[in-house]
């Protein structure tokens, strides 16, 4: 279907002004752009007012543990994975998928187009079919690990690991439906050990597929590395091990040397910034200024609702902005351009797009609509952009497109009837939590 949304307030992500314009979407790509525009065979959107920016790209997700929000709440983190751990071995088939969809369908209510999944390797066939069913852009794959951080680490062979990566690959091809791509996402050093991880990377070039991997999560974790292999850190690991490159996503990065951030920089590898979880579960807080001012693209992501609480790209944005500034006694850095950019942009080439993140024609048609003029808190028409970063939120979505199909419109999803997905979703987690407790 063909849509001609009218008179929105195109965003100019490098200077935040806006400009009134029409936009033809025909089939799944942006057709034309302009004013005075008319299809007699679009269906129209009167976008007067509202905002058109590029669907959020979340570049670091864990979807199915939207039903993991709470119970792993202010614990330290060796605690915390040992009961993450217990509480996937209790996730079915149904539970699995389910939370699965409700992440996905909760990142687009709050505009997030694409997402980059670091998902479970016990139920893939689930995993893969909630996301094609919500009808998200993703990146998918699985995390793996050798090498026992605690007694509670599933532990894999280099060829049973391979096994899965191979399972994904033919599970998104089979099931994908064209939105979903595959990767290889092993959990990161020092779970993985130095020849899983090469392993990995060349099954990832062997079939052109992106390497998305934790780095530097863990202060501990990261100085264990760097006794290990006599170097700095992860960072300068993976660059011995071969693995660092354009096509790597680093999820974390906090605990990096200045060399390792030059190495990075060198490379082309992109790291991803989840300031929600740096802060709640204690891991730290990155040098992404430091990052940003070498020309660095770092990108966002919202991880795993078990440590971040949150699946709203604005948020996280701003909670990772409002954090350098803080660190560095800077009001300049990570400003609202750059904000948006690593929310968009910077995702669409970590993930080896090239006609994604930016609403231009001939792209494909992933955009969103905001409209904020029924917000008390947001009532400055001239600064709107910088304002719903800084102090806005998901809530202001009322319009989303992925590939062209209406995903959202008036502030609710398209094809979904939300109030049984959340009696179902609760009665479910009802169900986790019984099974967790006995």
């Amino acid at each position: 279907m063909n849509y001609l949304i009218k008179n929105a307030d195109l965003v100019n992500i490098d200077d935040l002004t806006t400009e009134e314009t029409d936009i033809l979407i025909e089939g799944n790509r942006i057709a034309k752009i302009g004013n005075g525009l008319s299809c007699q065979e679009a269906e129209t959107i009167d976008a007067k007012g509202m905002l058109a920016l590029p669907g959020f790209i979340d570049c670091h997700t864990h979807m199915a543990q939207s039903f993991i929000k709470g119970p792993l709440d202010d614990i330290p983190i060796t605690e915390w994975l040992i009961r993450l751990f217990a509480i996937d071995a209790k996730m079915d088939e149904e539970i699995y998928y389910y939370a699965t969809l409700l992440g996905c369908l909760e990142s687009l209510r709050f505009g997030t187009t694409c997402i980059n999944e670091m998902g479970d390797t016990a139920h893939i066939p689930e995993q893969v079919r909630a996301i094609a069913d919500a009808g998200i852009r993703a990146t998918y794959g699985v995390s793996t690990t050798d090498v026992p951080e605690n007694d509670a680490t599933p532990i894999l062979s280099i060829p049973e690991a391979l096994a899965y990566h191979q399972k994904v690959l033919d599970t998104v091809n089979a099931e994908g439906k064209g939105l979903i791509r595959a990767s290889v996402a092993p959990a990161g050093l020092p779970a993985v050990s130095g020849e899983l991880a090469k392993a990995c990377k060349r099954f990832a070039d062997e079939h052109g597929l992106i390497y998305h991997t934790h780095l530097g999560e863990g202060r501990q974790e990261t100085e264990n590395v760097a006794k290990a292999y006599g170097l700095n850190g992860e960072a300068e690991a993976l660059a011995e091990l071969g693995v660092l490159d354009k096509n790597v996503l680093l999820a974390h990065s906090i605990w990096l040397s200045d060399h390792e951030i030059d190495l990075i920089k060198e490379y082309g590898a992109y790291p991803v910034h989840c300031p929600n979880t740096n802060l709640k579960i204690s891991d730290g807080i990155p040098k992404i200024a430091q990052m940003l001012k070498k020309g660095i693209p770092v990108t966002i992501g919202c991880d795993g609702e078990a440590s971040s609480s949150n699946r709203d790209m604005i948020r996280e944005a701003r909670c990772g902005a409002y954090l350098q500034k803080g660190v560095t006694l800077d009001p300049t850095v990570m400003d609202a351009s750059t904000a948006l950019k690593m929310m968009t942009i910077n995702g669409a080439q970590a993930l080896g797009y090239d006609d994604l993140g930016l609403i231009r024609e001939g792209y494909r048609a992933d955009l969103i609509l905001a409209d904020m003029s029924n917000d008390l808190g947001l009532t400055d028409r001239k600064h709107r952009v910088s304002n719903l970063i800084y102090c806005g939120d998901g809530h202001a979505v009322d319009t989303v497109f992925v590939n062209g199909e209406l995903k959202l419109r008036n502030k609710k999803l398209v094809g979904f009837d939300e109030k049984k997905i959340i009696e179902k979703c609760n009665d479910l987690i009802d169900k986790l939590n019984e099974a967790v407790e006995a």
